[in-house]
């Protein structure tokens, strides 16, 4: 584990907590047909796809999500739950490059009934993942039930709620009032919007606000949930890593219920994000069916959290062109054989830190000072 990179020591962690719980490895191919993309393309996060014809003239595309393939070929019913992880590549377009590449994923998801307790396992799991990228780690919670329940609460056009969601989003409280005055909302539904966009937090208190601000059964019913979540983690020692931010607002036609993005110190992006969806299940005809589930993006990890691979050497040997390459060979693999880390180089390699140093002359091996 210790000559591992960072990232390759976390996914082997993730992957055996995972399994401890009961979840299955996910396999896929690389590609998918084309046409089961198009059909679903306002459930990606970018529309672009890359596409290839094979030899059959059938168009196909690489894969650029993974929830879409578990969603399709899931065996869940609303009575037997189907739990998986999966450690895999999607193809997607950069954020920052804006070129196409591959990036690393690692996640899971739940698909049956989600029960209460279903919502705590997976909340957990973040919290153990996080806890296995670096120690000092956050996760924020929203709730799309609550914020669409508040939506329904504002008397505005479909318009100016979608400039209102871009401002809680962004934390833009100025132009929020702004927009607040110019369309006119009564005065206690724009003290609501202001406080939902302010509200970001310790879940003790937060909780407190949002209990204060619900006005219809949809945000009645969303605050219950999140307060029996965190009756479940106040004692725990995670409890101080659970925030509130109802900026945390994803595409009402994929969430449905809690979503959740985690952070770790050395990162500053997002490198973890999830939540409960049920709209895409139905879109491919198993509605009686819900799922929940978070993927781990590998891509910031490694950004940031790269670990120089330790040579991790016990032993270097040093030969030059005197020496007899079959006797080099039989030592080395006496001391492998021997549970040796060995290195055979021509100098003396700079990371060699405290490895043993020998020298072969000509057939015999000679034990040799640093001096």
């Amino acid at each position: 584990m210790e000559t591992l990179r960072k990232s390759e020591q976390v996914a082997y962690l993730l992957r055996s907590i995972y399994e401890q719980y009961g979840y299955r490895k996910f396999r896929m191919s690389k590609f998918e047909e084309y046409d089961f993309y198009a059909e679903n393309k306002d459930f990606l996060t970018d529309g672009q796809v890359i596409t290839f014809t094979d030899p059959s003239g059938k168009l196909m595309a690489l894969k650029p999500d993974i929830t879409m393939s578990v969603a399709k070929n899931t065996r869940a019913t609303a009575n037997i739950p189907e739990k998986v992880y999966y450690t895999e590549s999607v193809y997607r377009m950069s954020r920052e490059t804006r070129e196409y590449k591959e990036i690393f994923q690692l996640g899971l998801e739940y698909i049956g009934e989600v029960s209460p307790y279903t919502n705590i396992e997976i909340i957990d799991l973040a919290l153990k993942s996080l806890a296995c990228i670096e120690p000092v780690f956050v996760l924020d919670i929203s709730h799309m039930g609550f914020i669409t329940g508040l939506f329904d609460s504002i008397s505005a056009t479909a318009g100016a709620k979608k400039e209102f969601l871009h401002c809680i989003e962004r934390k833009n409280i100025h132009e929020l009032n702004r927009l607040i005055s110019q369309h006119k909302i009564e005065k206690k539904q724009g003290y609501r919007l202001l406080a939902l966009a302010g509200i970001s937090g310790s879940m003790d208190m937060a909780l407190k606000e949002i209990r204060e601000i619900s006005v219809n059964q949809k945000m009645r019913s969303a605050v219950a949930e999140l307060e029996q979540l965190y009756s479940v983690f106040k004692q725990s020692k995670n409890s101080n890593a659970l925030r509130l931010d109802f900026s945390i607002i994803s595409d009402s036609k994929y969430y449905n219920g809690l979503i959740f993005r985690g952070y770790v110190k050395s990162v500053p992006r997002t490198v973890l994000s999830g939540g409960r969806y049920g709209y895409l299940l139905s879109r491919m005809h198993k509605s009686d069916l819900q799922a929940i589930g978070f993927a781990i993006y590998f891509d910031e990890v490694e950004r940031y959290l790269k670990l120089p691979i330790r040579n991790g050497y016990d032993t270097v040997i040093l030969y030059d062109e005197r020496s007899d390459l079959f006797a080099l060979h039989c030592v080395i693999e006496e001391f492998v054989n021997a549970g040796k880390c060995v290195c055979a180089a021509l100098t003396l390699p700079e990371n060699s830190g405290s490895a043993k140093i020998y020298r072969m002359d000509r057939n015999k091996l000679l034990e040799q000072s640093r001096d």
